[in-house]
């Protein structure tokens, strides 16, 4: 007989890193999240942004290639086909089945090849997997422009497991990004790492679960 409340991950996440992580203080605030997927989730003036229905910021599943491979959400070329770790496992492994020579099957033991492999491949100097980790910075760069484009944010944080190699990905989507966001739109928001971890959902959702209770 206790109030109760559900949300999604994503957006939970963003509020999180709004209120107590690197968004702040951040006015408009977009927080995306780079794992197996790729989610997200807006915060408008200490809001979440959650639109008609509770469904708004499926920022994975804009549309990057309209004749790309098939998402698990049944369209065709989403973001999330070309630049979650999902699809840089994807990617690994069809170049390793299509004759590409890399350490990264080595790395994996045999075993199934993991996006965690790929930039371990990466930092041993791998050429296939450096070709892999530009491609995942620049797929990435092409659906941050988006994001820019649509929403003119003040601030987007990244989180998720992939954000662990920010310093392998962020240069490189960054710059893509400018390449392709209106000029305005770049020049206003600033990217940034999230900074509260693996914890963020949870501190998001006990913020609003307190404040149901207040």
């Amino acid at each position: 007989k206790l109030p109760l409340c559900v949300e999604n991950d994503a957006n939970a996440a963003a509020l999180g890193e709004n209120l107590y992580g690197s968004g702040k203080g951040v006015r408009n605030f977009v927080y995306i999240t780079i794992g197996t997927g790729i989610g997200g989730g807006m915060v408008v003036d200490g809001e979440l942004f959650k639109g008609a229905n509770g469904n708004a910021v499926e920022i994975g599943h804009t549309t990057i290639n309209f004749q790309g491979p098939k998402c698990a959400c049944g369209n065709t070329g989403c973001w999330e086909v070309y630049a979650s770790g999902l699809a840089l496992a994807r990617f690994a492994k069809e170049g390793i089945e299509g004759g590409k020579k890399t350490v990264i099957r080595d790395i994996a033991g045999g075993g199934v090849i993991r996006a965690e492999h790929v930039f371990a491949a990466a930092k041993q100097g791998d050429e296939y997997a450096l070709e892999l980790v530009h491609n995942e910075g620049y797929y990435l760069g092409v659906g941050l422009a988006n994001v820019v484009d649509a929403f003119n944010p003040d601030s987007i944080a990244f989180g998720g497991g992939l954000i662990h190699e920010w310093d392998l990905l962020s240069s490189n989507m960054i710059e893509v990004m400018n390449e392709r966001a209106l000029k305005a739109n770049k020049e206003n928001v600033k990217v940034v790492k999230a900074v509260l971890g693996s914890n963020v959902g949870v501190i998001g959702a006990a913020a609003i679960a307190w404040k149901i209770a207040e």
